[in-house]
């Protein structure tokens, strides 16, 4: 037996629609941030949900409480909130646009590259954080360090889930494409996840396989 788990990005937001970095910060899911929870809820609607989870930011909180509306095998209504699901901070770069925090990271790598996703396929994920952490001027950018650790923290908590449920988490793309490219197939290079769209895993007390990624369909 084993969890599985559905990581779900959370619908569209301002921030998003304005190429900005949100990390920790938080702007409202836009209508059609709202059309994406939905559409991912009834992708879900099959499912017998034993666990709903979500970070402590509201696009994710808002998120959850949508998709599970479209569920009715669900078991549970309300998103129990986990401060390990949140987004990557990106320290003194929240609110800044996606290009600014690319151009200040890619020059620390000895590139000139703008925009994050550009990083992450140059250097990986673990790498691009790094370097956001360096350029941060606060320092306050989380580090691939930081990130493994709370990786560890919230995998090991689904992992304690009872043995055979079916868990959602509505979350965020970083940390999920973080999640991915620490748990996934040596190698394979994950990109950036669409709002709405989902990873499968599969997890037992002792493994973390990655099942699908980027998906809008079971």
């Amino acid at each position: 037996m084993a969890i599985t788990v559905y990581f779900v990005r959370h619908g569209e937001t301002y921030f998003n629609r304005f190429a900005r970095l949100q990390g920790w910060s938080d702007t409202p899911l836009t209508t059609k941030g709202e059309e994406d929870a939905k559409k991912i809820g009834q992708v879900l609607a099959p499912l017998t949900i034993d666990y709903l989870f979500s970070s402590d930011l509201k696009r994710a909180v808002d998120t959850a409480r949508i998709l599970i509306k479209q569920c009715p095998h669900a078991r549970v209504s309300e998103p129990t909130q986990k401060k390990c699901f949140r987004e990557a901070f990106y320290g003194s770069f929240e609110g800044h646009s996606n290009e600014e925090g690319a151009i200040w990271a890619s020059h620390y790598g000895g590139k000139r590259l703008r925009r994050i996703g550009d990083l992450v396929a140059e250097f990986g994920v673990m790498k691009t954080r790094d370097l956001l952490h360096e350029a941060d001027p606060a320092h306050l950018a989380e580090s691939s360090q930081q990130l493994n650790a709370r990786v560890k923290k919230a995998i090991g908590f689904l992992q304690g889930l009872n043995d055979g449920s079916t868990v959602i988490v509505a979350s965020h793309g970083s940390i999920i494409q973080y999640i991915a490219s620490v748990y996934g197939a040596p190698g394979k290079k994950f990109g950036s996840l669409h709002n709405g769209a989902l990873m499968k895993m599969r997890l037992t007390p002792s493994t973390a396989t990655v099942l699908a990624y980027d998906q809008q369909s079971l």
